[in-house]
């Protein structure tokens, strides 16, 4: 999946991080359609599973995405040399040959990166990935989509009102 061409690059090495095992994956929080993914909570594996140390790392601009169970994950595939990059559990792979299969169009600023979880792996195609303590607050994001179906819902009545 990852490009011979393109150097792998571990990211975040200090906020997401493997003890022999990687972070456990808690939460996905996906968009309002459910068609992309903004955010996953974790526990890294050296801390109590304890609200107080849930992270979560956001993904800027994701564009596409896949998990992949570890049971099923060719270790011996370019970019899965994790033995390589000590206590490191996300790699950006560039320009992969998986990203540069897709459409170019929206994928301009856009880099591979594969996070590696205790039982899974998530290829994800993005402009970035920060880390950040505590659980993602969803209210703030229940807010925004409230005042998104409240637009709509008012245009729909305006809307209805001058058909009558």
């Amino acid at each position: 999946m990852a490009s011979h061409r393109n150097p792998i690059k571990p990211i975040l090495r200090n906020e997401f991080y493997h003890d022999g095992r990687g972070p456990e994956l808690i939460k996905v929080h996906y968009s309002a359609n459910g068609s992309s993914i903004i955010v996953l909570d974790y526990y890294n594996p050296d801390v109590a599973y304890n609200e107080k140390y849930l992270r979560h790392l956001k993904f800027i601009k994701p564009q596409v995405f896949m998990f992949t169970p570890e049971e099923v994950q060719n270790y011996s595939a370019r970019g899965n040399d994790w033995g390589n990059y000590d206590n490191t559990e996300i790699l950006c792979l560039e320009k992969s040959d998986w990203l540069t299969s897709f459409k170019e169009r929206h994928l301009q600023n856009c880099k591979h990166y594969r996070v590696m979880f205790y039982d899974e792996f998530l290829d994800i195609i993005c402009e970035g990935i920060e880390s950040f303590e505590g659980s993602y607050r969803a209210e703030f994001r229940a807010s925004k989509i409230t005042v998104r179906i409240r637009r709509a819902l008012t245009r729909r009545a305006v809307d209805w009102a001058t058909l009558r």
